[in-house]
């Protein structure tokens, strides 16, 4: 029954692969017919030519060259080219004959003449035929896969029939994959296409094309097909042999699929990438697939590594990048699975591959790889996925193989962009993986081993420690050199790129404030504001040296490093609102240097430093906590808040000097804004002295705060008229926006409705603030600010919350005047009801005024709208609640204003002349 069943294989496998020959050796043939057909017409056409050029101009030969023949270049990199036919030698007095005319037109042409028509620039490539497609590609593709699942329905059913036994079935499927790959070659070599030795799985192979061949000819895919199943085969049957059946112990079925993956990779030199990717996946599982009693990592990594550089040095050969990805990032899954299971030493194992594929992939990579944008971008992942692979172990253990493999990663990253300026991105990659370990290490729990010497409960001297405990020994260790190797590699290569001091700058300053938060928790301590004056020293010697050299960007970089330094120093001894003052002092420098060395990556600096000052004094919810001292005015307020407001200011003079930008109005704002700040919180300390966070916001607080705001928007609109500065415009609508709401907020709780205490004094109380002043300054606002760049609608709301807000300061200063104690309990008299009249009037006569005066329209109808609120009262309530002396009184004083409007109209309005 076995030689029944080894013999129904051998007909079926041998007519398949006969039928695929005779299928190529067709293809082959209708190919040469459409060759022939080809020269046919081009000769029919030619012949056309001819007769009609006799006929037209006697005998001039065809203007016609000969088609130029393919010659492709040796380096898989390299562009086609095409070498043009013999040149007809010259006439013999010098002039180009017929035959050279064409050539010399197509010299004329440029460079792009010699190349086929659909190369040329605007040149269509031809359309390929759908049926060339079906049963050259598609179909090769699927008869391939096709002839995989016959052999496997074969062994299948010759299983469940009893044919074959388990080492039968291993053989069969061996010598089949030996067969399908000696198909394949003998295929090859007959071939009119040869096999594909470019591209990737999904493109078309550019292999060569025969003399004989139709330009633009589809190559045979069936050898590819035939050997990367051959592979697939050979690669199943030792699988089935070994972890199957057990027929072979676990090391030999080990190196029989390694040596199948190899195997692989060595035939896709010449089958193409499909052969390739069947043996780097064969490669990859092999040891997954290989179960073995006694694991070894060591072992398994230095086969790891064999892998990769065979699939780097097929990249070198074939240009194919994506195989060269392929295999570091298989890698990289490797690295976590290997660290997931070892413990102790068996985690060196990962740790030193790592840094040892990377330096395949990036030292073995042909630098005509990096020619491109998408190559030179694809070329930085790889070593980041490597490194990032080791950070699970970094995050539950402390042992040192996985920092120890990072940091490799480092001197790697640094040597490729020594070799190669497109990868001098490669070290930052690297950095940046370090401070990820450092962010994610498991620090362990430590306590500081000094000792206080205390007499009575009282500390009077204090032993220092170790400076660093042993437990912190390894993590600061690690953070050292991590600091160390990017400090003096970007010290000794920054005179070739900007971009190596850049390295040396910011590496060492981000270190230290990771390792300073991760160890100290962000406590002050003055160990570590030390070590940060020492690092800001260094650089300070970089950049004097960069100005030695004459390259003011070089020093920039350093003294935008020192001044981090210092900033960070005076974060490790400072806390509350002392830090942020410290921090915003270094915005000035920090444009002094910008401006002294043309270095604009500091103006995104100086935008980082705004951005953190303006959260920690706007959107900090404990600075209201802080202590500021109890004295008015001349408190921590001044400090915390004027000085920042000054920094930001003179900062944003010098980065105008040089030109304008976000930057410059981010700066102008915050000035703006901490000034207005310093205002409101002065006016808190005023009434809470010392205690801002009270909860208590008092009617006179918020009065004045409301003429603050006014006040502010005001300063801020002259400003902005003066200068011109669109930030100070946004800082005055800003301001009188949050104004207008506060006044808005007064109106509605007012003291008559809330019953508050306004003062004692009559005028000057808290009235005066809270209703006269921002309605005066609402007013100013609406005649100073021009109407072009007033918001839709913004005039009126201000003229309307203006009269609003003067009629009840009136109201209510009347209210008080009669009730000085308690403002919103008693009710209203008859002297009070005739003196709202009196008042109302007087308040519209002072606005009629004003509108004659100012010549404004709008005004004296507001002034018509409270005369006749004071009609309609005198007649609908005063007349009712009124009696005796004061109804004759209020209808008296009305009947003299109405009288006295109309003449003053007569003579100011009416008869003033068109223009006046």
């Amino acid at each position: 029954m076995e030689g029944l069943a080894l013999l129904l294989g051998i007909i079926f496998f041998g007519g398949w692969g006969l039928g695929v020959a005779a299928f190529a050796r067709a293809g082959r043939a209708r190919r040469d017919a459409e060759a022939l057909r080809a020269e046919l017409a081009a000769l029919r056409a030619e012949v056309s030519g001819m007769a009609g050029a006799l006929v037209a101009a006697g005998f001039r030969p065809p203007e016609a060259a000969a088609a130029p023949s393919p010659v492709y270049a040796p380096s898989p990199y390299a562009a086609p080219t095409f070498a043009p036919p013999p040149e007809p030698a010259p006439a013999a007095d010098g002039t180009p004959t017929e035959e050279q005319a064409p050539q010399a037109v197509e010299a004329d042409a440029g460079p792009d003449a010699a190349l086929p028509p659909w190369s040329r620039p605007g040149g269509a490539r031809p359309q390929r035929n759908l049926e060339e497609l079906i049963t050259q590609r598609w179909g090769v593709w699927l008869g391939a896969g096709a002839l995989l699942l016959a052999g496997v329905f074969l062994i299948r059913f010759a299983v469940e029939e009893g044919w074959l036994g388990p080492a039968m079935r291993c053989a069969l499927a061996g010598l089949l994959g030996v067969a399908l790959i000696l198909a394949g070659e003998w295929l090859a070599k007959r071939s009119t296409a040869p096999a594909p030795a470019g591209g990737s799985p999904d493109d078309a192979p550019t292999g060569a094309i025969s003399d004989h061949a139709p330009v633009g000819a589809m190559p045979d895919y069936a050898p590819p097909a035939l050997a990367a199943g051959g592979v697939a085969m050979l690669f199943g049957a030792t699988y089935a042999a070994t972890s199957l059946y057990t027929f072979l112990p676990p090391l030999l079925g080990f190196i029989g699929m390694a040596a199948a993956g190899a195997l692989g990779m060595l035939l896709s030199l010449r089958r193409g990438p499909l052969v390739a990717v069947v043996g780097l996946v064969g490669a990859f599982l092999t040891p997954a697939l290989v179960a073995t009693d006694d694991p070894s990592l060591p072992g398994l990594f230095a086969y790891l590594l064999v892998v990769v550089a065979a699939a780097m040095m097929v990249v070198r050969a074939t240009a194919w990048g994506w195989l060269g990805w392929s295999a570091t990032v298989a890698g990289a899954l490797w690295v976590v699975a290997g660290t997931a299971i070892g413990k102790g030493l068996d985690l060196w194992a990962p740790a030193i591959f790592v840094p040892a594929a990377a330096a395949c992939f990036l030292f073995l990579l042909p630098r005509e790889a990096l020619a491109g944008t998408l190559g030179r971008r694809l070329a930085h992942l790889p070593p980041a996925f490597l490194g990032a692979a080791l950070l699970p172990l970094a995050m539950f253990e402390t042992d040192l193989a996985s920092a120890a493999g990072i940091l490799l990663v480092s001197p790697v990253a640094i040597l490729a962009g020594l070799r190669d300026q497109r990868l001098v991105r490669l070290p930052w990659i690297a950095a940046i993986l370090g401070l990820v370990m450092l962010l994610v290490w498991l620090v362990p729990p430590w306590s500081p081993t000094g000792e206080a010497v205390t007499v009575e409960g009282v500390t009077q001297a204090f032993i220092p420690g170790a400076w660093v405990p042993e437990a912190l020994t390894r993590y600061l260790t690690i953070a050292l050199i991590l600091a160390l190797m990017h400090l003096l590699a970007g010290l000794v290569l920054e005179t070739r790129a900007l971009a190596w001091a850049g390295l040396a700058a910011t590496v060492p300053v981000v270190t230290l404030l990771v390792a300073y938060g991760r160890v100290r928790g962000f406590a002050t301590d003055p160990t570590w504001a030390l070590v940060a004056a020492a690092l800001a020293a260094v650089h300070v010697g970089a950049a004097a040296r960069g100005m030695r050299s004459a390259d003011p960007q070089r020093a920039g970089a350093h003294a935008a490093a020192a001044t981090a330094a210092l900033a960070l120093g005076f974060a490790m001894v400072l806390r509350d609102q002392w830090l942020t003052l410290a921090v915003a002092l270094f915005l000035p420098p920090l444009a002094m240097i910008c401006a002294r060395t043309g270095l604009d990556a500091l103006r995104r600096v100086a935008a980082v430093v705004a951005a953190l000052v303006l959260v920690r004094l706007t959107l900090n919810g404990f600075v209201l906590g802080y202590d500021w001292g109890e004295t008015p005015l001349l408190n921590g307020l001044l400090l915390a808040y004027g000085v920042p407001a000054i920094c930001f200011w003179w900062a944003a003079r010098i980065f105008l000097r040089q030109r304008d930008g976000i930057v410059v109005r981010l700066l102008e704002c915050g000035a703006a804004l901490f000034a207005t700040l310093l205002v409101l919180l002065e006016i808190r300390h005023a009434f809470h002295p010392g205690a801002l966070a009270a909860e208590r916001w008092d009617f006179a607080e918020a009065a004045w705060q409301c003429s603050a705001l006014f006040a502010c928007a005001a300063v801020a609109l002259l400003l902005h008229r003066r200068s011109g500065r669109a930030a100070m415009l946004w800082a005055a609508r800003a301001a009188g926006l949050v104004g207008l709401l506060v006044g808005l907020i007064l109106l509605a709780a007012n003291p008559w409705t809330t019953n508050r205490d306004v003062g004692a004094w009559p005028l000057l109380n808290a009235l005066a603030p809270a209703y006269l002043l921002p309605a005066l300054l609402a007013a100013w606002a609406i005649a100073r600010a021009p109407e072009a760049r007033q918001p839709p609608g913004a005039a009126q709301v201000l003229a309307g919350y203006a009269l609003v807000s003067a009629f009840a300061w009136v109201t209510l200063e009347v209210r008080r005047a009669f009730h000085p104690e308690k403002i919103g309990v008693l009710p209203i008299g008859e002297a009070e009801m005739y003196a709202y009249s009196g008042a109302w009037l007087l308040l519209g006569a002072v606005m009629v005024a004003i509108g004659i005066r100012s010549g404004r329209k709008e005004i004296r109808l507001a002034a018509l709208a409270v005369i006749a609120l004071v009609t309609f009262k005198v007649f609908l309530v005063d007349m009712d609640a009124l009696v005796g002396l004061w109804r004759v009184l209020s209808f008296l004083g009305l009947g003299l204003a109405l009288i006295a409007l109309g003449a003053i109209y007569r003579r100011f309005v009416m008869g003033r002349p068109a223009g006046a």
